[in-house]
């Protein structure tokens, strides 16, 4: 009886220890993380905004629902705080947009620590307070489709305008089979994808061989050759930015319901 028991008690302990070895083992590093902001000060963010925050080596970026801003960090430990030089856009929004995104604001100055637990992050002030708590970003690529807002290109015009991305309406989409597929401006195009964590690789790209004019062409080839050089991405809130190898932003994407 008591073999029977300590064979028990033994197979029993190897379950639970092979149980702990299966379950995923949460990032407890913000480096190269990516968060939804879903509570803050206790109450639940505005459903008509999306507050996002990005942390990059030292570097912090997001959008507060109203305007774009970024800075400077520093983490160690459990610890977390800004830089003194956390700037952001001066665009003007609803009231009550315009008062959460300053409370956000004030949140992420008082912020001194931070912990993750499973696919959220707590931001607490000195005392151990929370201040808000952001969900993690998906970075998944596949089934999703894409408007280009901006085009990083080497002519000597510098950067494709705003009101030319808009006019050459250029997309990208995203299979669940490594395959892109979108409209490049005049021409449909279509290549293979592969990703690997937040690195992105696009190869073998085709299109079809339309000429719509000298304007459109090359805001097409502009556009082509930033997907070539592609090296990572990163999904903030509706918004995609494909990356060079030397982090450089190639092309920017709103999301496309």
């Amino acid at each position: 009886m008591k073999t029977t028991v300590k064979n028990l008690i033994i197979l029993m302990m190897i379950a639970t220890f092979a149980l702990a070895a299966c379950q995923p083992k949460a990032s407890t590093s913000l480096e190269g993380t990516s968060w939804i902001l879903v509570e803050l000060n206790g109450k639940p963010a505005l459903s008509e905004t999306t507050i996002t925050l990005n942390l990059n080596g030292d570097t912090l970026t997001g959008n507060d629902g109203c305007n774009h801003y970024g800075g400077s960090y520093t983490s160690k430990g459990d610890s977390f705080s800004i830089g003194e030089d956390l700037m952001g856009t001066l665009m003007a929004c609803e009231e009550t947009i315009m008062t959460q995104s300053s409370d956000y604001t004030s949140a992420l100055r008082k912020a001194s620590k931070y912990n993750i637990t499973d696919t959220r992050l707590h931001l607490l002030d000195e005392n151990g307070n929370t201040l808000a708590i952001f969900e993690a970003q998906s970075q998944e690529l596949a089934g999703t489709s894409w408007l280009a807002t901006y085009v990083n290109t080497e002519s000597s015009d510098g950067v494709v305008s705003s009101s030319s991305i808009q006019a050459a309406q250029q997309t990208l989409s995203f299979d669940k089979d490594g395959k892109i597929s979108g409209n490049a401006g005049c021409n449909d195009y279509f290549a293979n994808y592969e990703v690997k964590d937040k690195d992105l690789s696009i190869s073998a790209i085709g299109s079809t061989k339309m000429f719509c004019g000298d304007g459109l062409m090359a805001e097409e080839t502009a556009f082509l050759v930033a997907l070539d050089k592609a090296a990572s991405y990163r999904i903030s809130g509706d918004s995609l930015q494909i990356f060079a190898a030397d982090d450089t932003t190639l092309i920017s994407f709103s999301l496309v319901d």
